[in-house]
């Protein structure tokens, strides 16, 4: 019984980290998309940097603590739980892949300049496949909750990680083009007096 509930604490560790990592990230990622010049930029970019480990650890804790308790309580492999298992190893692989080296890039974009944001920085922070791969993975996530206190069949298993998926991709290409190829020098000066 004592192994169970170590595997389940990992297991909350793991929701903790992932969407805590989420949080972070997408609030960053919100002041990021409204700083005009790099001192205002700077501070989200290192935040960024600092939490992109959270959502691939977070996966890691979910799919060692997952199996261990899918193996002593479900040793028949349900649908929910083989699709919650490919959908976190998903989120953990597209973290590491494709978001935590865009979060590196922009953060040395940003963080080594001076004055008004450099186009490298704003397409950095302009990045649809940083914002749109965050927001699917997070979309995912929320589809995995549902899993867990449901535990549907195949299909509805299926969906309900998809759509929020999809969903997320295209809210992050939606957030990527909100930010300004160029920032006019007078604009962004006027900003740091405010």
């Amino acid at each position: 019984m004592r192994a169970y509930a170590i595997a389940m604490f990992v297991h909350v560790l793991g929701i903790i980290a992932l969407f805590g990592g989420f949080a972070m990230q997408h609030r960053a990622g919100a002041r990021l998309r409204q700083a005009a010049r790099h001192d205002e930029a700077r501070p989200w970019a290192e935040l960024l940097v600092a939490t992109r480990t959270m959502v691939p650890s977070g996966a890691v804790m979910l799919l060692a603590s997952g199996g261990y308790l899918a193996a002593t309580r479900f040793p028949g492999m349900p649908p929910w739980l083989a699709v919650a298992a490919v959908v976190v190893l998903c989120i953990g692989v597209a973290a590491l892949a494709v978001v935590s080296p865009r979060e590196a890039a922009l953060g040395g974009a940003v963080t080594g300049g001076e004055g008004a944001l450099s186009p490298a920085a704003s397409a950095a922070i302009a990045s649809a496949g940083l914002w749109s791969v965050l927001s699917a993975a997070n979309g995912a996530a929320l589809g995995t909750i549902w899993l867990m206190t449901a535990k549907p069949a195949m299909l509805e298993s299926v969906l309900v990680t998809a759509v929020p998926a999809a969903v997320g991709a295209y809210v992050g290409v939606r957030l990527a083009r909100r930010v300004p190829a160029a920032r006019p020098v007078a604009q962004s000066a006027e900003r740091s007096e405010r």
